[in-house]
């Protein structure tokens, strides 16, 4: 054995050499940004592979949001997305089955039908190579959402939950940085910054604010939640402010929380009092600027919904004309001449319009007979989120895991009302919104009419300080 090692060095020496004469004569590859992208990605791919409950959410997110922003390597992660989605699906998927923890259920039964029926609208698509490979994509990332990520959380909700938290805080200052301060548009339009907030990060930062212990922990997440509806507030998306008004108001109501309420309205009527007294010329400049800015869109007489009726009027007419398969999953010809593009596996001019409602463009993509079981898939969402509902409103527990979850859904459902993105899975927050949506599915409570000394939480046993929030006696009556 002593004798073979001087040959190890040998070897060792002639394969560094092989290596290093190899990267003297590829010098000029190494200039190509997408190819140092390509490498960047396998390197990281590697890594959190390595450990895939822990990294693999974190790198999936950071692929879709990086394939978004207007930063270096963008192109490179614009197809390095659907490479990191795959493979977190199919390793997630055989990690799943070497050890269940839970087995499949009713949204995963549901989800995979309507992927059947992605896959049979792109037949009769115009692009049918285009509405295939996005079929694909669907089945990707529910396959994901299905393994994947219950392993990401399941048996580990207090670590999950405590990064969650902390990411949707560092998220909301670098952000206001880059809007407030660099004026650098990073998530896009006024109108994703508005759906990012409101549904991202919004209702995560509201209940980390409640079930918060600790006078610095509570006054550093108060500092983002304010933020974070500043930005809101800023992007003038009437949807987002929609969906963050109406996630306040159920998770206080449902928890009882109404002292919040008051405190909130409090303190905006106070902000706009003191600006009055300060400045009244201003605030009713102000004031009629937001008006019409909230009501209108800038489109006189038009209207609280005039911006959305052209798109609504020809997505409706899409339907008629396509009203049993519809126009193929992923596409919705404009009726512009594709030329020689015509194939291409990416969203054009020619193959994406605007719909003004996720629900209606379903609805166009697969016709009416296909947007069924996505319907059901809606409804069973719904149906998760009453029953997380009732249970807080019956048990008053702010820290059971599936609430964040349960209002992230919340909120992505009405905003989705408004915007087309809840079925377009190469938006980041498409992945992010069916990521808690299926999670929720698996964490909500199975009997909701569980009184608080019964109740048997699936949070963690022991909350970090952070995270935890004083409970009074569950056996003690309400004060």
């Amino acid at each position: 054995m002593k004798s073979l090692r001087p040959m190890q060095w040998v070897g060792a020496a002639l394969g560094l050499g092989v290596a290093l004469y190899v990267l003297y004569t590829h010098l000029q590859y190494f200039g190509d940004l997408t190819l140092l992208g390509g490498v960047l990605l396998l390197e990281v791919l590697i890594i959190s592979l390595w450990k895939y409950d822990e990294r693999f959410f974190l790198l999936l997110m950071v692929a879709f949001l990086w394939a978004g922003m207007p930063i270096p390597l963008q192109t490179s992660w614009t197809a390095g997305r659907w490479v990191v989605l795959s493979a977190g699906a199919f390793v997630g998927y055989i990690a799943w089955m070497k050890a269940p923890r839970r087995s499949f259920g009713l949204i995963h039964l549901v989800a995979f039908s309507c992927v059947f029926t992605a896959f049979v609208s792109a037949t009769v698509s115009q692009y049918v190579q285009m509405a295939s490979f996005k079929a694909v994509s669907l089945l990707l990332l529910f396959l994901y959402c299905s393994s994947g990520a219950r392993l990401a959380v399941l048996d580990r909700e207090e670590r999950f939950f405590n990064g969650l938290i902390v990411g949707a805080e560092i998220a909301v200052w670098a952000s206001a940085v880059c809007y407030l301060v660099l004026s650098k548009r990073i998530l896009g339009n006024p109108n994703s910054l508005g759906a990012v907030m409101s549904v991202g990060l919004f209702p995560l930062l509201l209940w980390g604010w409640l079930v918060s212990v600790g006078n610095v922990v509570r006054i550093r997440r108060l500092a983002s939640l304010v933020l974070c509806t500043y930005l809101i507030s800023a992007s003038m998306a009437r949807a987002g402010m929609l969906a963050a008004l109406t996630v306040t108001v159920v998770l206080c109501f449902c928890l009882r929380q109404y002292r919040v309420l008051v405190k909130a309205l409090a303190i905006v009527l106070l902000l706009v009092a003191v600006t009055g007294i300060l400045d009244s010329r201003t605030l009713e400049k102000k004031a009629g600027d937001l008006t019409e800015s909230l009501l209108n869109k800038g489109e006189k007489g038009a209207g609280a919904l005039g911006s959305r009726r052209g798109p609504w009027e020809t997505t409706i007419a899409a339907i008629n004309e396509h009203p049993l398969f519809g126009t193929g999953y992923g596409t919705s010809p404009t009726g512009q001449d594709p030329g020689l593009d015509f194939g291409k596996t990416s969203s054009s001019a020619e193959t994406a319009g605007e719909h003004g409602s996720s629900y209606l463009t379903i609805t166009e993509w697969t016709g009416l007979l296909g947007v069924m079981p996505f319907a059901v898939l809606v409804v069973v969402t719904i149906v998760n989120i009453l029953r997380i509902c009732v249970w807080m409103r019956r048990t008053s527990e702010p820290r059971h895991c599936a609430i964040p979850l349960a209002m992230v859904v919340l909120a992505g459902l009405i905003h989705a009302g408004f915007e087309d993105w809840l079925f377009a899975v190469g938006y980041y927050l498409c992945v992010y919104f069916w990521f808690c949506s299926f999670l929720l599915a698996d964490l909500v409570p199975e009997n909701v009419t569980v009184p608080v000394a019964n109740a048997v939480s699936p949070f963690p046993r022991s909350l970090p300080v952070d995270l935890g929030a004083n409970v009074p006696d569950p056996v003690a009556p309400n004060r």
